[in-house]
């Protein structure tokens, strides 16, 4: 004979001799508890009893377990979503810095050779936008990979004294262009030493010096710094045009310039403050803004960095590195890039400095080139088909070549850097460079 009865909110149902309990997780039946009792043992009502209790043990350990594998699940797809946005990233960079490499390369090697002046005008706009560019896809790419949450800080010891000349030597001439001054006041003692992410930091400051100095017109840009027991401080103060108040609550946004009528006197994509409000916010540190229409702005930034406590090393011989390097002309050079466009930028950037190098398309043809030559230096690229940089860097360190080999990459992920390391490169030229920096690159590593 069947009977049901509701037991605490739960149907209880006796079938003869044997006893049925849902198992219930989140309210919904996922299956059932029987039992056999045996007549006349036990009251019904205290078995009932029990057994609610064990089921709800029994219910509590499947709840527990689906919810382990829920996090589990979460967690595969939250890790695939950030492999795919890493290679998505990756992509993208190498994508727009191979052909922008092409873009400012031939115009640099333009630049050297005899224009009139309406030649030298139209050359002086292609630099500009392509330098424009540039700065807009750093932008992108940062931003995309704050968004995702793959944004690494790399800490280590930096000196800010030498962060500070950097500054004066990028910014006094662009000051000076504009009439109008550009100073470094420090208002306590700066440790030599302190512990940071370098190039972040110094991203932030060329962000936040940089808009100033675009932004004002007459009187003058100072940067103030600062260390207390709170960290380091520094504030980008300006004569500028100021932020309306109505602007200063989205400041930070992303795509959000304060200037945004199509009138707009400003060229720039609208990501740098929200990038620096973001570094700023990775490094634990604080980022705010004081502003007053025509009259300046004062942007303040807090970084708890402490101090290093290792010195930093400093290159005494500046100017005089490797001055037992036999004369470039003398060089043998290899170039590997499965572009040709990129092997002639590098073979004409080169020939600047009496360098005639060689080239291969892919890894296989480096190492057949290899075979029958002693290179002094090889710039590899790191994506070719057949055989990539990496493999090809490998195999040429099996084989016991131990002359420099330079990464010539778009990549910019620090996955990528690593790998570049790890296969056996000396070092890396992110694309897009300069002949100065393959000039510089040289110097540095053929002894």
């Amino acid at each position: 004979m069947l009977q049901r009865k509701i037991h605490q909110f739960h149907l209880v149902c006796w079938h003869d001799n044997f006893l049925s309990l849902p198992l219930l997780v989140d309210g919904e039946s996922v299956g059932a508890l029987l039992l056999e009792v045996e007549h006349g043992m036990v009251e019904r009502e205290y078995i009932e009893e029990q057994m609610l209790l064990v089921r709800d043990l029994l219910a509590s350990a499947l709840t527990r377990q689906i919810r382990a594998e829920e996090t589990i699940d979460a967690r595969q797809r939250a890790e695939a979503s950030e492999r795919a946005t890493k290679e998505f990233v990756a992509m993208i960079n190498h994508e727009l810095r191979t052909p922008l490499n092409g873009l400012l390369g031939n115009a640099e090697l333009l630049a050297s050779t005899s224009l009139d002046s309406h030649q030298q005008q139209f050359l002086s706009n292609l630099v500009h936008s392509g330098e424009l560019l540039r700065v807009i896809i750093n932008d992108l790419l940062d931003f995309s990979k704050i968004s995702a949450g793959v944004m690494a800080l790399i800490v280590a010891p930096f000196d800010w004294h030498d962060l500070e000349k950097v500054m004066l030597g990028i910014f006094t001439p662009k000051a000076t262009e504009k009439a109008i001054q550009f100073v470094i006041e420090q208002r306590t003692v700066i440790p030599q030493c302190l512990m940071g992410d370098q190039e972040r930091i110094s991203q932030i400051l060329v962000n936040l010096i940089g808009n100033a100095i675009k932004f004002t017109h007459t009187g003058m840009v100072k940067l103030v710094v600062s260390y207390t027991d709170d960290g380091l401080e520094f504030q980008v103060q300006d004569t500028g045009v100021g932020i309306p108040s109505s602007a200063l609550a989205t400041l930070f946004d992303p795509f959000v310039q304060a200037d945004r009528s199509t009138k707009r006197h400003y060229e720039g994509s609208g990501l740098g403050l929200a990038i620096c409000h973001n570094l700023v916010s990775l490094m634990k540190g604080q980022l705010d803004c004081q502003s007053v229409e025509n009259v300046g702005s004062t942007f303040r930034v807090l970084l708890p960095l402490r101090r290093g406590s290792k010195p930093v090393k400093r290159n005494n011989k500046s100017g005089q590195l490797n001055e037992r390097l036999k004369p470039l002309s003398e060089l043998k050079v290899l170039v590997v890039d499965d572009i040709r466009m990129n092997q002639i930028i590098v073979q004409e950037m080169l020939k600047k400095f009496g360098i005639m190098p060689d080239t291969s398309f892919t890894g296989l043809e480096a190492l057949q080139a290899v075979e029958g030559n002693r290179y002094d230096l090889i710039f590899m690229d790191c994506r070719m088909p057949e055989m990539d940089g990496f493999e090809a860097t490998e195999r040429l360190r099996s084989l016991g070549y131990g002359m420099p080999i330079i990464a010539i990459t778009a990549g910019t992920t620090l996955e990528e850097r690593k790998r570049c390391i790890v296969c056996g490169m000396n070092d890396i030229l992110t694309k897009p460079y300069t002949a100065a920096d393959l000039e510089k690159m040289i110097r540095k590593w053929v002894r």
